[in-house]
């Protein structure tokens, strides 16, 4: 891509040519406002078109929460170190982050076929605004939990300030899936029927309502290939003191982040080929 500046106003011209990396990223700095944009036209879409508006953020994991106390706790009387329903729904709030994320962003490019067909801008903003509009819920979720820690009286600790750094590690885990799939979903749009459903089940094969400590010790290095099993457990550290398995994560943690720059880097190879197929 070159600019002509012959022009009073300089003129873009989109050529075959991928962007080096500290290009893309120039591009990225100067379109950087409408991954706002993009995110607000979305939270107000997806909530101002319903009766209860925000309430919903509230009131969804408020009964999701409800059904699986009642399965795990009472009916299966599975036992957790803190009380049972802040234990399930600190892996509800990382669980749902994530999952809003790798679904909703991996459609992100494609659902703005018509957009991109009329303005240049980097693709990868499309995804990135899906985070923003993922961090509402986050952000409710959050504020919910905070509620009924305070209810029970059960505080957390100095490891909240590490809170932070597995907010970031779950949206890479999110970002991971979804730039690969926006990268692949172009041409292979069958991908969606096969990778989104495996999403939702999924969360049977992950800490989310049970403890690890119901597994064998010698198959834990089986859960922790899943690496949201690390990051739900890195929250339950960071908000209920929970223990939290640093060496044998240490693994998947290396591994989300070299998915996530790998997909981010393909993304960009690719992404002036997604107007020729949309």
């Amino acid at each position: 891509m070159e600019t002509i500046s012959t022009n009073p106003k300089p003129v873009k011209v989109i050529t075959p040519d991928p962007l080096s990396i500290s290009e893309y990223w120039n591009e990225m700095v100067k379109y950087r406002s409408l991954i706002w944009v993009f995110a607000w036209q979305e939270i107000k879409t997806q909530y101002a078109q319903t009766y209860f508006g925000l309430a919903w953020v509230v009131l969804r994991p408020l009964v999701i929460l409800s059904v699986f106390t009642v399965l795990f706790n009472f009916l299966l009387n599975i036992k957790t170190s803190s009380p049972y329903f802040l234990f399930a729904f600190s892996g509800m709030v990382a669980w749902n982050f994530f999952q809003n994320i790798a679904s909703n962003a991996s459609t992100a490019i494609v659902q703005r076929q018509n957009l991109i067909r009329k303005m240049y801008f980097p693709k990868m903003i499309l995804p990135l605004s899906k985070v923003l509009v993922a961090m509402v819920e986050l952000g409710a979720s959050l504020l919910i939990l905070g509620v009924m820690m305070m209810v029970v009286l059960h505080f957390p600790g100095v490891g909240i300030l590490t809170l932070p750094l597995f907010v970031a590690l779950n949206i890479m885990c999110g970002l991971a899936v979804a730039f690969w799939m926006n990268a692949l979903n172009v041409r292979y749009r069958d991908l969606n029927q096969i990778i989104l459903p495996l999403l939702g089940i999924a969360i049977w094969f992950t800490p989310v309502f049970f403890p690890t400590t119901i597994i064998p010790p010698q198959y834990h290095f089986l859960v922790y290939l899943n690496p949201m099993a690390g990051i739900i457990e890195g929250y339950r550290f960071a908000l209920l003191g929970e223990p939290f398995p640093v060496w044998q994560y240490f693994p998947a943690v290396a591994t989300i982040v070299l998915m996530a720059l790998a997909g981010c880097w393909y993304l960009t190879r690719v992404e002036d080929e997604i107007v020729d197929h949309a």
